[in-house]
């Protein structure tokens, strides 16, 4: 039995404020690794190679266990329950990470641990976070998701200018305990915060009426799912790849980390709106014609980047309108994604566009910037390299459906979900 529920705007507003709270916190371990890197490599001496491999652990375990984690979510609907426990795990992450600079003889030991622990409670936020809105505000949910992301886009942002001051203050490994404690904390407003969802819950007696509505109704979407992640795959492989050694660059080009968490920060601050303008344009235009003009002028945008050499004011306009473009997927692709897939398999769906497609294929780039580093090419060819990725994910975009489209197969394929409001 399918069952209705209608969110008042007290709880569409919790449902937006907390769920932005959980983007800020996740997104806030975006650039930890590409930070931590800088410290590993100058005070242990453990190479950029080793250093990649660590960071293919996290990432490939977060995307592995993203789609099962929204499979489950779609199943029972344990939102609340499911997305407090990414931060908890999140938390035993930083604490790990501590603890490698703590011990200097288990440093590369507890680095891994910590690097698992990361990749498990990464992988609950965004495929939750995205079917939370969708399941609370169904056609405006593009527009905030947008908003959410923007959240996003600021604890990436503050990551840098907060991480790397406090370390500098305090040390590496209190200023990481601090931020597991701060982790600790963030599970436990976000789970209150959340709670209003628990009547979403599947009692456990309708569980086997429902297991197998997901994947009778996957399989009708299957075909264009796959296109979708392949392009996915293909732009997070630029997109993460580069990313992940951004610091490394860099610092190679100016020297200094003061100068560098500055325009770590200033350029990622430009998602903060990046975020919701597109977010909005989505549910304007549909993702399919916003992922054209985000994927071709990121690519443009990074291009420059790479030519504005040591120059800071062009490094810093290059490649923040670079990740003003870029760093648009939340409310682009998941938006899309709601576009194309009925609800009741959203999470499922967002699990294996963001899980498999961004974090996966961001993984596998990093392993191929990883190879090239090993046979000795330089960090700044190999990046030159990455470009290309991020101009072949331009020519599967033809081949996605329109919003359109979508919906006419929708209504087709499966009977409609019907959605609380």
């Amino acid at each position: 039995m399918q069952m209705n529920y209608r969110f008042g705007k007290a709880e569409k507003l919790k449902s937006i404020i907390f769920t932005s709270f959980g983007h800020f916190t996740n997104d806030f371990t975006f650039l930890l690794f590409s930070i931590l890197i800088i410290y590993y490599n100058k005070n242990f001496g453990i190479s950029l190679v080793i250093l990649g491999a660590i960071a293919i652990i996290s990432t490939i375990i977060s995307g592995i266990l993203s789609t099962p984690i929204g499979k489950y979510s779609d199943k029972t609907r344990k939102y609340t329950n499911l997305i407090s426990i990414g931060f908890v795990i999140l938390g035993f992450s930083f604490v790990a990470f501590a603890i490698s600079f703590a011990f200097v003889n288990y440093t590369l030991l507890f680095a891994v641990i910590a690097a698992v622990l990361l990749g498990v409670g990464l992988a609950f936020y965004h495929p939750l976070g995205a079917s939370i809105l969708n399941f609370t505000y169904k056609n405006k949910s593009s527009s905030m998701l947008g908003i959410n992301g923007a959240f996003g886009s600021i604890g990436r942002a503050v990551m840098p200018i907060l991480l790397i001051p406090l370390i500098l203050v305090v040390g590496k490994v209190y200023a990481l305990l601090i931020i597991s404690a701060y982790m600790f904390i963030a599970a436990i407003v976000i789970y209150k915060g959340l709670f209003f969802l628990k009547i979403c819950e599947n009692p456990p007696k309708e569980k086997n009426k429902k297991s197998n509505i997901v994947p009778n109704t996957i399989s009708k979407y299957r075909s264009v799912l796959f296109i979708l992640v392949a392009l996915v795959f293909i732009r997070a492989m630029f997109l993460i790849g580069t990313t992940t050694y951004i610091s490394e660059y860099l610092i190679k080009e100016l020297g200094t980390e003061t100068q560098l968490s500055y325009i770590l920060t200033i350029s990622f601050i430009t998602a903060v709106i990046g975020q919701p303008f597109f977010g909005k344009l989505t549910d304007k235009y549909g993702g399919k014609a916003i992922i054209w003009v985000t994927s071709i002028l990121s690519a443009v945008f990074f291009i420059l980047f790479m030519l504005s050499g040591p120059n800071v004011l062009l490094i810093i306009v290059n490649y923040s309108l670079f990740v003003f473009m870029a760093f648009s997927g939340f409310p682009v692709l998941l938006g899309y994604v709601g576009q194309i897939v009925p609800k009741e398999i959203s999470t499922t769906a967002n699990g294996m566009v963001w899980g498999i497609g961004n974090t996966i294929g961001g993984a596998i780039g990093i392993a191929v910037m990883i190879l090239f580093l090993f046979m000795n090419v330089s960090l700044l060819q190999t990046m030159w390299i990455m470009v290309i990725f991020g101009i072949l994910s331009i020519f599967l975009i033809p081949f996605i459906p329109n919003k359109k489209r979508s919906i006419e197969l929708k209504l087709k394929s499966v009977q409609p979900f019907k959605n609380p409001g």
